[in-house]
């Protein structure tokens, strides 16, 4: 278990040079001068975390701490950040003549009109800060890229001519989300030399090492740390959703949401976070959003478009509003767009309607197949749209096994492997009737089988698909088949079929060649050729058998290769289903 520190951690802590930084500026204004910095930083790289360890500390050495926080939704109140600052500074004024300027300021704010400049009342304030600071004056800004217009014209007045105050100016924002004017305000300040920039790059190793408190050869140190790409605040709450992760492949699962617990939720302070920025924004970008979360790694134009069920033009719109807000970012060099982290995705996907979201995911897979999209990518939509409701499901979901099986990847291939039997089951045998995805369901269980040493998944798959049900008198003895193997999932939790001439009877599936089954198969080999057969029906591999036995591969090869003849098959895969056929 990781022991993960509170999501409010001091990240003073890991950041130390950053924080050295800022403290700078608070030591500039104990030396009488006005000092300024920029703090840049992405979506919970602890920007406001630092910022409340820096007001602590200068309110401890006696500054007047005044704080702003730009909300997106005050874009149409001119001055609202400033007008944040100066009534935190009216509840603080222990002089009535200090409390009636600030009262005329924040007046003459509020009631403004942009004019030319766009820049309301700046001298009315400038004079206001170098008359009553003296001891020291920290005005921190956060949030500062969804400032209103009126309110960045201030602040670059502030930046470019600043006070003749021991006054120190933060001003914390998101550079993905930093409009053009913020960005030309606080460039001038670089060339001026009035502004510092301070940047909050992502975590390296040992930075979230000490973060998560891990030691740092911890191979989970890694894996959490590509995940949450080196970002303070995913780097915590991956640690907490899952905290024994040993995910191995790329994105680790998460970029398709699975992968994590059922019970995962995302930490309180998280979720706050991000629903924050989701709040503000119209019905037609949520329905874009809700749609790309739908797709995942395919959001383009087109495709959003058809899942989200808007004109293709509007959605290229929505799309550049949703990437300016930093909710996507462009995937370089294409014209596609991916969520700024998974977890942005996850929380947009579960917050979306159930229904809406089953029949968005029928729409994507729509979609892929029109565009020939590779079936494991259809498996994952058809996987969350409640498989077997269309009767190409189990097929789609059978080919996505067989794609994992070239890859090499047993445990994914197991996972459609079981995804395709519950499609089987809702559908019903009825759309299968030739019983080719039944039969090719069959051959991947057992090579899996075969691969991996367990026949769990092959007994399961031929209990549930081998044998088609019928109510009525009983069948004959010759067709009454009963499934010895202990089943698992679905198949564990139906009853089992009670004696008597209320019981159900079942019929065996028609084979996937003609080749004979059980007992009557096997009978036909030497007692050698079966002792291998039986070896080859548990997963074990050729040089297993070898060893085993006392025999040379090529001896055991000989042998297989004469049963193959025998038995009128091919493959290892179908031997391994004849071994477990014979034993039911």
């Amino acid at each position: 278990m990781i022991a993960v520190r509170d999501i409010c951690i001091r990240t003073e802590t890991v950041r130390q040079t950053e924080n050295r930084q800022l403290l700078a500026v608070l030591d500039d204004v104990a030396d009488g001068r006005a000092s300024a910095v920029e703090l840049a930083g992405d979506p919970g790289s602890g920007k406001t975390r630092l910022l409340a360890g820096l007001a602590e500390t200068a309110a401890g050495r006696g500054f007047t701490v005044l704080r702003g926080l730009a909300d997106p939704a005050e874009q149409d109140l001119p001055g609202s950040l400033f007008i944040q600052v100066l009534r935190g500074w009216l509840g603080l004024a222990d002089r009535a003549g200090l409390r009636e300027e600030l009262l005329a300021v924040i007046r003459r704010i509020a009631t403004s009109v942009d004019d030319g400049t766009g820049c309301p009342t700046p001298e009315r304030l400038r004079a206001l800060l170098e008359q009553h600071t003296c001891r020291g004056l920290l005005i921190v800004l956060d949030d500062v890229h969804a400032a209103d217009p009126a309110s960045l014209a201030l602040l670059d007045r502030l930046v470019r001519w600043p006070v003749s105050a021991p006054l120190a100016l933060v001003v914390s924002y998101r550079p993905r989300q930093a409009p053009e004017r913020l960005r030309a305000t606080l460039a001038r300040g670089s060339q001026l030399g009035t502004v510092r920039r301070t940047e909050l790059a992502p975590l390296g190793l040992t930075q979230a090492a000490d973060l998560l408190d891990l030691n740092a050869t911890d191979p989970r140190l890694r894996l959490l740390h590509r995940d949450a790409h080196g970002n303070p605040l995913y780097l915590q709450a991956l640690a907490r959703i899952c905290p024994g992760r040993q995910v191995g492949r790329p994105d680790g699962l998460l970029a398709d949401l699975r992968g994590l617990p059922a019970d995962a939720g995302l930490p309180d302070v998280l979720a706050r976070h991000l629903v924050t920025e989701l709040s503000v924004l119209d019905p037609q970008q949520q329905t874009v959003l809700a749609a790309a979360s739908v797709l995942g790694d395919d959001i383009d134009a087109g495709a959003v478009a058809a899942v989200a069920g808007l004109p293709e033009p509007e959605v290229c719109r929505l799309l550049d509003g949703l990437r300016r807000v930093d909710l996507l970012r462009p995937l370089f060099g294409t014209t596609r767009s991916v969520f700024r982290h998974p977890l942005v995705r996850w929380l947009v996907y579960d917050g979306t309607d159930a229904c809406w979201r089953e029949a968005a995911h029928r729409r994507a897979i729509a979609v892929l197949a029109a565009r020939g999209a590779p079936v494991e990518r259809r498996a994952l939509h058809t996987e969350r749209a409640t498989p077997g409701r269309d009767p190409q499901d189990a097929a789609v979901l059978t080919a996505a096994a067989r794609a994992a099986l070239r890859g090499g990847d047993l445990a994914l291939a197991g996972h459609w492997l079981s995804t395709a039997l519950a499609a089987v089951d809702r559908a019903g045998q009825a759309t299968d009737p030739g019983h080719r995805v039944a039969r090719e369901l069959l051959d991947t269980a057992a090579e899996v089988a075969a691969r991996t040493g367990s026949r769990a998944l092959l007994a399961e798959t031929a209990a549930r698909l081998g044998h088609v049900e019928r109510r009525g008198r009983p069948a004959r003895a010759d067709r009454e088949v009963r499934a010895d193997a202990p089943a698992t999932g679905e198949a564990a939790a139906r009853p089992r079929p009670a004696g008597g001439t209320g019981r159900r009877a079942v019929r065996a599936l028609p084979a996937a060649r003609s080749e004979p089954a059980g007992d009557a198969a096997l009978s036909a080999l030497t007692g050698r050729e079966r002792e291998i057969a039986e070896l080859v029906g548990t997963g074990l591999r050729t040089r297993e058998i070898a060893d085993r036995l006392g025999l040379s591969a090529r001896t055991v090869e000989v042998h297989l290769a004469r049963t193959y003849r025998k038995l009128g098959i091919g493959s290892r895969a179908a031997l391994v289903r004849m071994v477990v056929q014979s034993a039911a």
